[in-house]
């Protein structure tokens, strides 16, 4: 009876041995698989020579007239492996083929069943310009990069993967090869081929137990529901991978295939800044690739991906042509949603912002965007029809980085991320195209009749058609996450301003017989006046209700008083619900002003700073009468005033900048050098430059590059103090913009007046930096510092009419302080 099951036990042995077993989808041949599953033949086969390059192996899967042939790849010690995907239910069979008898015309059979909870399939292209898993459900994509996750650690690689599990990102960006760069100086655990760092490599002999080890993070990125956008090459590289050579790159890309394809969240990046690759391209930067060699790339993956995976590519300065026919979408890195609609009509394919800057306090100006500007970006770029990545580049102690490294999340944009995301995954996101009838100031994504999303990148007037009707509208707080019901809208002609920038509403179809809301009623005795400023509130409405004074406090009276202390701009909410438990809510803006003889700023006076300031760069001196010296030149220097933006500023209808002026130099920058900076990069605050010749120019929410409000020339001077003043006013239709100069013995005078009027400050500056740049621009270089010494410099500034504007009788009083 022994020597019976003995040879039994053998004969199955061999079975096994011949046929495979899918050991990856843990089903053995003629067994059943999910469909979108793998299923995976393991053979014995040799070992000696080199297989990687000796072995051909394959296998023809067949299902009716429809065959799939995917490549074998050794997977070290003798053991060979071929993978795929089956994309629909029923019976399959299989045949292997290979130029060793021991691995040619293996059989096997299997039965692929229906796909289980959470399995959607692969993501497609759907509707030319959208993504959709292959059941047919809409695959919104929200992105983040993890550059080099897979090669920290097990114990890091999962902090990385508990941090995705509550993370509202559905796709991840990562490295095959390592990563040496800024902040990525470690050595990985694994590396992709035999041999050993940091050149000594056998590019004909891959390295299975790194390739066992990034499969598997890519198989948990799957079953976190995560797409693994995999970047194949970079020029990042300290080890010599950019830099193989043709043969060897295209037996690595082939080898890539035969592991990775199988996995039905695989994306294709064929490169991180793939131009940075071109030999010379940029230094510091490694790779020996052609536009041939991309080509090539592509062609492989389209020609011998069995599974055809999305395949992209991804720039940094010189784009990809993305009209190509292998190219599957577009994946940029720009951070200029107001091209979104250029993108979609110039590629037709789906558009994927997979970096437009991180989150982060880094130097680089790619990596220090505020989380207001992350959650902005994403409703900009998902509003405008296209798809938006995230990323985060918080200082760490030990380079911790989440853009590179993984770990935790540090930053506030991802749960604000999370809630952009449920929004639209509610409605009926497949069927929505976005109208640029009101782009790029308003983005909207509609479903005609049905639905609508707006998001207010500008606080302006949106008037739209509605068909049909009526309408729920709901009012969006996308930092606060909040969605307040404001009431209803009918069909026809819909107008509706926001209280500020950065606000959103939705209008969403009554279904039939659906009771509507009960409307809000809210008045105020004054909308705007000086802190601080009390306002009588009322309602006609006689059941429950409550009022919300933003973050200061509530009242369910009908008619309460409340108290403005400081400055700002405040939306008090009136909300009253009926006897069914139904609610509707009403908005009221409040403008709360400071004094008009009360500076925002205060710099370089000798009681010190306000708000405080903090000096970086080079070497900065100050001296006992609060001046600051910033040199001439290298190192360059700037100053940033206070924590962060300088919130009074936003929102200012007119402002005066004043202060003294010592030139050491007029060697000047591209563009003229800072004499203060607030811009978010491009938009949003304040650029004041002065010129080699000593004129001097101020820009308002935009660079100062392409207009012309200068002062007359020979104003700045080398080794002369001289006193300036400038007043906006954005309430003015004609001389907006005002230059004054006087020195230490002559009273200032008015020098000129321009028309010039981008008005008021928009909401979402940047930091205010004296002297340069701020950390949104400085990645353009740090050469346009203002080179001498300031003092007695003040912003004065108000959000009624002209009061920020000062007189010359006030220029002169601020000149003698």
């Amino acid at each position: 009876m022994a020597r019976i099951e003995t040879r039994s036990a053998i004969f199955w042995l061999c079975v096994v041995l011949l046929i495979g077993s899918t050991t990856v989808g843990n089903q053995a041949s003629g067994g059943k698989i999910e469909c979108w599953d793998i299923f995976e033949v393991s053979l014995q086969g040799p070992s000696s020579g080199n297989p990687f390059v000796d072995v051909r192996l394959r296998a023809r899967f067949r299902q009716g007239d429809r065959v799939f042939t995917p490549e074998g790849f050794y997977d070290g010690e003798g053991l060979y492996k071929i993978r795929f995907m089956p994309d629909a239910p029923g019976q399959w069979t299989y045949v292997t083929e290979s130029n060793r008898q021991e691995l040619d015309g293996k059989r096997g059979a299997f039965t692929c069943v229906e796909a289980g909870p959470g399995n959607h399939g692969p993501v497609r292209v759907h509707n030319r310009l959208q993504l959709a898993y292959a059941d047919g459900t809409p695959h919104f994509s929200v992105g983040t990069t993890c550059y080099a996750w897979a090669h920290q650690g097990d114990a890091m690689e999962e902090q990385t993967l508990a941090t995705l599990k509550n993370a509202p990102f559905n796709k991840m960006r990562m490295c095959v090869f390592p990563k040496s760069y800024t902040y990525n100086k470690n050595e990985p655990q694994y590396y992709p081929y035999e041999g050993k760092p940091l050149k000594d490599w056998d590019f004909t002999r891959f390295n299975p137990a790194f390739w066992r080890h990034f499969e598997k993070r890519v198989g948990q990125l799957r079953d976190l529901g995560i797409e693994a956008d995999i970047i194949l090459w970079h020029p990042y590289d300290r080890w010599g991978f950019a830099e193989m050579g043709a043969e060897n790159d295209d037996r690595y890309l082939r080898y890539a295939i035969a592991r990775l394809s199988a996995y039905r969240n695989v994306w294709w990046s064929l490169a991180n800044e793939y131009d940075l690759m071109a030999p010379g391209a940029m230094a510091g930067h490694r790779g020996d690739k052609a536009m041939a060699d991309w080509d090539r790339f592509f062609q492989i993956l389209q020609n011998e991906d069995p599974h055809q995976r999305l395949r992209g590519i991804h720039n940094c300065r010189g784009w990809y042509d993305h009209t190509k026919p292998w190219v599957t979408h577009c994946s940029i890195q720009t951070s200029d949603f107001r091209r979104a609609k250029e993108f979609r009509d110039t590629y037709g394919k789906p558009v994927v912002y997979d970096e437009c800057r991180y989150e982060g306090d880094i130097p680089q100006g790619w990596g220090n965007i505020t989380a207001e500007q992350m959650v902005r970006n994403f409703w900009m770029g998902s509003l405008a029809g296209c798809y938006v990545g995230h990323g985060e580049t918080y200082k760490h102690p030990d380079d911790l980085l989440w853009w590179s490294k993984g770990g935790v999340l540090r930053g506030q944009s991802p749960v604000r991320i999370q809630f952009m995301k449920d929004l639209i995954e509610a409605l009926p996101y497949q069927q929505m195209q976005p109208d640029f009838g009101h782009y790029p100031g308003v983005y909207i994504l509609a479903k005609p009749g049905d639905c609508y999303l707006m998001y207010f990148a500008e606080k302006k007037p949106v008037a739209l058609d509605l068909p049909g009707g009526p309408y729920k509208l709901d009012a969006i707080d996308p930092w606060e996450m909040k969605v307040l019901p404001i009431g209803s809208a009918e069909g026809g002609d819909f107008r509706f301003t926001p209280p500020r920038q950065d606000y959103a509403i939705r209008l969403t179809r009554y279904a039939p017989g659906e009771k509507r809301r009960p409307t809000a009623q809210a008045t105020a005795d004054k909308a705007e006046g000086i802190a601080p400023l009390t306002v009588r509130f009322s309602t006609p409405w006689t059941g429950q209700c409550r009022w919300e004074f933003g973050k200061l406090g509530s009242s369910t009276e009908r008619s309460p008083a409340f108290t403005f202390e400081q400055p700002g701009v405040y939306t008090v909410a009136l909300t009253v619900v009926d006897d069914e438990g139904a609610s509707g809510s009403a908005l009221l803006p409040i403008l709360v002003d400071r004094r008009s003889d009360e500076p925002v700023v205060r710099f370089g006076f000798a009681q010190g700073d306000r708000p405080k300031v903090t000096l970086h760069g080079g070497k900065i001196d100050r001296a006992s009468d609060g001046t600051y010296d910033l040199g001439s030149g290298q190192p360059f220097s700037w100053i940033k005033v206070g924590d962060g933006p300088i919130r009074d500023l936003e929102g200012a209808q007119s402002f005066t900048v004043s202060g003294w002026l010592n030139a050491a130099s007029m060697d000047v920058g591209s563009g003229g050098n800072r004499i203060l900076f607030s811009l978010q990069h491009n938009r949003a605050g304040i650029d004041m430059v002065h010129h080699a010749d000593g004129r001097m120019r101020l820009a308002v929410n935009e660079w100062p590059d392409g207009i012309r409000n200068d002062s007359s020339p020979g104003r700045v001077k080398v080794g002369a103090w001289i006193f300036f003043a400038v007043t906006y006013d954005a309430a003015k239709q004609s001389d907006n913009v005002c230059w004054y100069f006087g020195d230490e013995s002559t009273p200032a005078r008015l020098d000129c007046c321009n028309t010039y009027n981008n008005g008021p400050v928009d909401e979402g500056t940047g930091d205010l930096v004296i002297g340069n740049f701020n950390k949104t621009l400085q990645g353009a270089g740090l050469d346009r510092q203002f080179r001498g010494c300031i003092r007695g410099l003040q912003i004065h500034a108000s959000r009624l009419g002209g009061r920020g504007a000062l007189s010359l009788e006030k220029v002169r009083e601020i000149q003698r302080d």
